[in-house]
């Protein structure tokens, strides 16, 4: 089992509590000494962000990484190995569309555990000892977790925005909680989005002239990326392009060269927002890097990308010769298309990211040319695909829906693994694809001859019900957990 580091503080507070288990799950935190003072909090802020990133309940539940995972599987362009552990039955739509699984149950609790510690510090942190910026800082950063948290606990227990704005969302909690508190029901998506776009604002006030020392820290970059987020899923497209140009100021797309260094270090220059991990903390199969890295020769390496995904990339382009379909035969992955985007550090600390310089740009390029500012859209679009070894498009090239047709192929092929693809699908309300694999490879013996190995690809092509997939699918919805429900008569 993976090693659970969540700093003192939080190793007291979440050490074996029921409540855990609750939605309004914080009896644990009542010591006024750790509001006592800027340093405390500043303790019960990091601790917070390593329990979102690094706390498990299961090997298959690597803290938030489970999500980005879990939303890669439910696409069409990540394969889950058929017969290996981790994410197969969530490929298959089974989980967490299930309510009894532990896997709905984590996803559930432990986002509304970081709400829960968000909504104390920001009712304590102005009567702790300290200074005045310190306390501003910290109920930004604060405003912040609690924002992300909300932001994608909306997207994944219902439809989009766009939809439908009244229906129901999720429960808001904005105070403490205790065992004595009342459960609420689930608020409209609309009242759900104002509180995370109230918390954004302020906390982008707040966090001005933050320096953070670590990149899992939010700043106001991180901030405004989460702003671009919210607002492209509202179909507000003014807002998203100029929060997301916001967000990226100081970050620089990656050169062609850095692509294929394995998407694990926060180092790189075009994350905004990452989380860095020690090698005992990003073990076996309890980590992201457990699931996704192919290239050891031990691990799950469970998630392959679908050899139709390989054919979304131009000739040329650099991510292109990530690709390697698995010849060996004496290799477990025999016939499996090996994208190595992920590769874990040599000491397994591999890092997470969490918002790129690329995201935003794309945000920024879909969102100008839904405005019909084409030159914009490409402008920004090309600032990627010249870092990608791409040609620019020609200005005019593209009219309007082919344009956003090509922005959003953009975004499969830049974003693949980072757990976009379940969330575009219901942001754009359309539905998982996915076809079987045609390709043979042929490969030598050593008397000459020739052995034709299928490319494998996906075998997953109904929902769990046996009906065709379409958009708009409540199998595509994570599901409350069935505690959740028993315990919580408002539900």
């Amino acid at each position: 089992m993976k090693k659970i580091y969540l700093g003192l503080l939080l190793l007291t507070l979440f050490s074996c509590k029921k409540s855990f288990f609750e939605t309004s799950p914080s009896g644990s935190l009542t010591g006024k000494e750790l509001y006592a003072t800027t340093k405390n909090i500043d303790a019960l802020v990091n601790g917070t962000v390593r329990y979102l990133m690094e706390t498990a309940t299961s090997q298959d539940n690597p803290g938030y990484s489970a999500i980005l995972l879990s939303q890669e599987a439910m696409g069409s362009d990540a394969v889950l190995r058929d017969g290996v552990y981790g994410f197969l039955l969530t490929h298959a739509f089974g989980d967490p569309s299930d309510n009894t699984t532990r896997r709905a149950l984590f996803f559930w609790t432990f986002q509304y555990k970081v709400i829960d510690n968000a909504n104390n510090i920001i009712a304590n942190v102005d009567a702790a000892a300290g200074s005045d910026t310190e306390k501003r800082h910290l109920k930004g950063q604060a405003l912040a977790l609690r924002a992300f948290a909300y932001l994608n606990l909306v997207r994944q227990y219902q439809f989009t925005y766009a939809k439908d704005k009244t229906a129901k969302g999720v429960p808001l909690y904005t105070t403490p909680t205790n065992p004595a508190s009342q459960p609420k029901p689930r608020a409209p998506l609309e009242e759900v989005y104002n509180q995370v776009l109230a918390d954004l604002r302020e906390a982008d006030a707040l966090l001005q002239g933050f320096n953070r020392v670590v990149k899992n820290r939010p700043n106001q970059q991180v901030v405004r990326g989460l702003l671009a987020r919210a607002f492209l899923t509202q179909e507000n497209w003014d807002s998203a392009a100029s929060r997301a140009r916001q967000a990226r100021q100081g970050y620089p797309i990656m050169a062609p060269e850095e692509y294929g260094r394995g998407f694990s270090d926060v180092s790189n220059v075009e994350w905004i927002w990452g989380h860095p991990q020690a090698a005992d903390q990003n073990l076996g199969g309890a980590s992201f890097f457990g699931y996704i890295d192919v290239t050891p020769a031990t691990g799950y390496r469970s998630v392959m990308a679908d050899p139709h995904f390989r054919d979304l990339f131009e000739e040329g382009d650099v991510r292109k010769k990530l690709f390697r379909p698995v010849t060996d035969t004496l290799n477990p992955l025999l016939g499996w298309l090996m994208y190595t985007k992920f590769v874990n550090k040599p000491d397994q600390s591999g890092h997470i990211v969490l918002m790129r310089a690329s995201e935003m740009a794309l945000v920024e390029a879909e969102s100008k040319a839904r405005l019909n500012d084409l030159p914009g859209a490409v402008a920004a679009l090309n600032e990627l695909r010249v870092k990608r070894s791409l040609p620019a498009l020609a200005g005019g090239a593209l009219g309007k829906d082919a344009l956003v047709a090509e922005i959003l192929k953009e975004r499969r092929r830049e974003l693949w693994g980072e757990g976009f693809a379940l969330p575009d699908m219901l942001r754009l309300q359309i539905s998982v694809v996915r076809k079987p694999s045609t390709e043979v490879l042929e490969i030598p013996r050593a008397d000459g001859s020739i052995r034709r190995v299928p490319l494998k690809g996906h075998h997953q092509f109904k929902f769990p019900d046996q009906s065709a997939f379409v958009p708009n699918s409540p199998y595509y919805l994570f599901s409350i957990p069935f505690n959740e429900i028993t315990n919580n008569p408002n539900l």
